[in-house]
């Protein structure tokens, strides 16, 4: 689980006679390997023992063990959660966007940021903002919001295992491969966050939290999805 790897390397291991099998490899060495699983890839032209898809995507047990969100016509928890470092602070800028609105209409913002994140200080001083840090069991708070923000990355797997409707901000290019993000399984995408306007995310959020129709179609394609039972394929495989 290293991300690209290069010949030499799985090449180096194959001689000494390990069985390897990569995750997340889109690198040289992922065509020496025994076993290459890209669960957050679209598939594309590959070798045999290439395996691309939500159906291999490995949730963590809170996740597998969690219930799945019953969407409520008002919305009145927001979660926002970007990730253990959210480098460019897509938090602070969800925050001042969408603060006054909720203020105002009595919802209720919960942050959740990760051992990486330093920009507390950016937004503590708005009001109705609930922050926690380095939580265990994020899964509450994702079945507890009627909304959530995040980034493109692993973590839409997760929410999708609960079914609560999403705004996703990309966090970079790369992300920006992570096909299940999208329309089709259930998230709303505004594409890489820093070209994202506030009030395109403004006028996204309104229009979630005015259509408890659309909410509840999100939540539905999320929920076709069978994850829960990718950690078992991706055993089977080994």
């Amino acid at each position: 689980d290293r991300l690209d790897t290069n010949k030499a390397y799985v090449n180096g291991l194959k001689t000494q006679n390990y069985k390897v099998i990569n995750f997340e490899d889109l690198g040289e060495g992922c065509r020496y390997a025994d076993s290459v699983i890209n669960a957050i890839y679209p598939k594309n032209n590959t070798l045999l023992n290439h395996y691309f898809g939500q159906e291999y995507f490995i949730l963590r047990d809170e996740f597998i063990l969690a219930d799945e969100k019953i969407v409520k016509e008002k919305i009145q928890n927001v979660l926002i959660t970007f990730g253990g470092v959210d480098p460019k602070n897509y938090t602070e800028k969800v925050v001042r966007t969408i603060n006054e609105y909720c203020n105002r209409e009595n919802i209720t913002i919960t942050v959740i940021a990760g051992f990486g994140y330093a920009n507390y200080d950016s937004i503590k001083h708005y009001k109705n903002v609930i922050i926690k840090r380095n939580i265990s069991n994020i899964s509450d708070y994702m079945l507890d919001a009627d909304l959530i923000f995040t980034s493109a990355g692993r973590t839409v797997y997760e929410v999708a295992s609960i079914g609560t409707p999403a705004i996703v901000l990309g966090q970079n290019e790369r992300e920006m491969t992570h096909f299940f993000a999208s329309s089709k399984y259930g998230f709303s995408n505004l594409g890489l966050g820093y070209n994202v306007m506030d009030e395109e995310i403004m006028n996204e959020f309104i229009r979630l939290v005015e259509s408890f129709e659309v909410r509840e179609h999100m939540s539905s394609l999320m929920k076709k999805q069978d994850l829960k039972l990718g950690r078992k394929r991706v055993h089977k495989l080994i």
